[in-house]
């Protein structure tokens, strides 16, 4: 008997995920990326649960794709920073990653991880400059290890988001517009 029931528990872990995905308006590619669904199934769960009555819009094109979007401006580079610390906390992705080295993670936990981390950083944020659709696609260029890396500045030593062989300083935003003010006292 148990092997049937870790069979349907499998699949309604995919399901939850699935539909927090759908919640959150990830595009097909994505959900199907991290559940293994078809695409018919992707959408029939959408018109189920929330076509029509919730509004929520139904993205279509492709996923995001270009990196260079989390290094553009002052706001995205920080929440992705936000972001990149909140995903070396609960281990998906490391510091001074390795490219191309291969994730022994499942990747329904690692949606799960990805989606509680969007929640908590969406709740901070107010009304946060990085979708969710690029929430997931930065922790894959960090996991990738390609053109995205995590680093630490090497004044304040926050996390950033930096591109793999980086031109500029190694400091963070904060740090370089700060850079001629007096250390502040822990007080004020």
């Amino acid at each position: 008997m148990r092997i049937v029931e870790d069979r349907y528990e499998g699949e309604l872990r995919n399901f939850h995920l699935a539909l927090r995905f759908v919640l959150r308006e990830a595009r097909t590619r994505t959900i199907r990326f991290y559940t293994g669904f078809t695409d018919h199934r992707i959408r029939r769960l959408w018109q189920r649960y929330c076509g029509g009555s919730r509004g929520l819009a139904r993205h279509r094109g492709k996923s995001p794709h270009q990196p260079s979007y989390f290094v553009r401006s002052v706001r995205v580079r920080q929440e992705a920073s936000v972001l990149a610390a909140a995903y070396c906390a609960y281990g998906l992705t490391r510091e001074e990653q390795v490219p191309g080295h291969p994730d022994p993670v499942p990747n329904v936990v690692i949606g799960m991880l990805i989606s509680d981390i969007y929640d908590y950083y969406s709740a901070m944020a107010g009304k946060p400059a990085v979708s969710f659709e690029h929430a997931v696609f930065l922790s894959q260029c960090l996991r990738d290890g390609h053109e995205l890396a995590v680093r630490r500045c090497a004044k304040c030593h926050g996390h950033m988001v930096v591109e793999r062989f980086p031109i500029r300083d190694r400091w963070c935003d904060y740090c370089l517009a700060h850079r001629g003010a007096p250390p502040q006292s822990p007080g004020g």
